[in-house]
């Protein structure tokens, strides 16, 4: 029996288990997982998973035939963590345009942007669909949708290397591509490409599927006011910069191209324009050790021309299809790996400087462990750092995800960076010891501007016909650091406020009095 008439055989009994499970005035998991196997049972048929439970029960919400069950749908969901941030994330990867660095230790395969495997999961994807960011992102939206999650609040990434080297009609191209997907929302491939960007922009302001941040990456010395300016028209919220390290001696030799110099210009430049910034850190590059590492690690803190929003820590790896590869296999002693314990310690210590403020999002690349001639073959490194009892105080370890909050308290931290003044406002349950909510408010000689403004937990859907409730979302908590921050300019002697808001959330900031101006949400004080 082929996979099709598996499902076709089986959508009866998903929608009979649904419906009964809808008539349940109290349902938990137990009794759900009773009610699938009597039913299963009774009908003879193969027990449906929970992903062609959440098919049935989407069908039957879209045909008016069950009303939206929060608890329901909650308790089918898979992969429950992928929207316990607040939104959901999709990564894109342009075609291969080469790139304008030499470093020895990016893999460079053919076909494939530089730095990035075919292998990898996350980019097996974009091969899938021909680097098209259209179909990727559709794709990305029926895979999650079919998992249960609300597609409503969307943050793009896009990954491909230096987007600032790739051509700009490309790039124009393929941001209209991501935001006619999102305005189209799940289902199937449609290809119209009538629309302008612009119009395509203005119309995913109200979209079922907005985007609520864009991300792109490039390299420290390919950061100009030009290209910043155009990424604003594309509604770009956040860049990664590939710092590496802060050891110009590690650089050098790596060929990387820039030093710590040009990582902190491109910082300042992408920060006064109000970006989120991204920094990744690779320790065990050639020619650092554990001592420079760790310093690196501190830096990044401790110097106020960097000190990011977040932070991608990159272990390197030697592959056989990179400079470093071929130095290593012409003379094994050109680059000797850290041990596994050595890195998982490194990595500890580097995690316990991180402040309050920054948000770790990675530790490790998905490399497949076949790929790797030297080098940490570990894809589990957060959770073995984590038997170190390691405290971490980075957002991510702090976030409220689904917890009940009890009481909440507000907290300012003030700290420079880049000639600035930054006010990292957040609202915390004490009790758990939980970040709820953040505002990045930059206070410097050109403005007032709020950077971020996000409230973690479940994701809390935009459409009337919402499947999972929030905790911690749609509850005020927004408008109160908002509020906050307004207070905190006006008394800094500010006569506006500017937003960097991504193009899904300006209709927020309309009902906050904010008007848009250019590329920017603007509000008088």
């Amino acid at each position: 029996m082929t996979a099709y008439s598996i499902r076709k055989t089986l959508a009866p009994l998903s929608r009979k288990i649904i419906l009964a499970l809808t008539r349940e005035k109290v349902l938990d998991a137990k009794k759900l997982q009773i009610i699938r196997n009597r039913m299963t049972k009774e009908a003879k048929e193969t027990l449906p998973k929970n992903i062609e439970l959440i098919e049935a029960y989407l069908k039957l919400a879209e045909e008016g035939k069950i009303k939206p069950n929060p608890n329901l749908i909650q308790l089918i969901q898979k992969r429950k963590v992928r929207t316990l941030s607040g939104i959901a994330n999709i990564t894109v990867l342009t075609k291969d345009w080469g790139c304008p660095g030499e470093c020895i230790f990016c893999p460079t395969e053919k076909g494939m942007p530089k730095s990035y495997l075919s292998s990898e999961p996350a980019m097996m994807r974009a091969v899938m669909n021909q680097f098209d960011a259209y179909k990727q992102v559709k794709a990305r939206l029926n895979g999650l949708t079919a998992q249960g999650h609300d597609v409503s609040k969307i943050d793009i990434r896009i990954a491909g290397g230096t987007w600032s080297s790739i051509p700009h009609r490309y790039q124009t191209d393929f941001i209209a591509g991501i935001y006619r997907a999102l305005n189209e929302g799940p289902g199937k491939l449609r290809g119209k490409k009538d629309a302008t960007l612009d119009k395509l922009i203005k119309k995913n302001e109200t979209a079922k599927c907005r985007c609520v941040g864009l991300w792109v990456e490039t390299r420290p010395d390919w950061v100009t006011p030009e290209d910043i300016k155009r990424w604003r028209e594309f509604g770009i919220t956040g860049v990664e910069l590939g710092v590496q390290t802060t050891d110009d001696k590690v650089n050098a030799y790596c060929k990387r191209g820039h030093g710590l110099k040009e990582s902190i210009a491109a910082t300042k430049l992408c920060r006064d324009a109000g970006l989120k910034i991204c920094h990744h850190l690779m320790p065990n590059l050639p020619k650092a050790n554990i001592k420079s590492d760790l310093k690196s690690g501190r830096e990044l803190f401790g110097n106020e021309g960097l000190r990011p929003d977040y932070l991608k820590i990159y272990p390197c790896v030697v592959t056989p299809i990179s400079k470093l590869g071929k130095m290593v296999a012409e003379n094994p002693k050109a680059h000797k790996p850290y041990s596994d314990k050595q890195l998982i310690k490194l990595i500890a210590d580097i995690k316990k400087t991180v402040p309050e403020y920054c948000r770790i999002i990675r530790i490790v690349r998905d490399i497949p462990a076949d790929s790797i001639m030297m080098g940490c073959k570990k894809s589990n490194l957060r959770q073995e750092i984590q038997k170190l009892g390691v405290a971490c105080r980075c957002i991510r370890c702090r976030e409220i995800q689904d917890n009940p909050i009890k009481t909440t308290r507000l907290v300012i931290r003030e700290y420079k960076a880049n000639g600035g003044t930054e006010y990292f406002i957040s609202v915390e349950e004490p009790n758990l010891d939980k970040i709820i909510g953040l505002c990045r408010l930059r206070l410097h000689k050109n403005g007032a501007i709020v950077r971020e403004l996000h409230v973690y937990g479940r994701t809390e859907s935009l459409s009337k016909k919402t499947s999972v409730r929030s905790k911690s979302q749609h509850l005020g908590f927004g408008k109160q650091l908002m509020t906050v921050a307004e207070k905190t300019a006006k008394k800094g002697g500010y006569k506006n406020l500017m937003i960097i808001a991504a193009i899904g959330t300006r209709e927020y900031y309309k009902k906050l009095g904010y008007r848009l101006e250019g590329t920017y949400m603007v509000k008088s004080l």
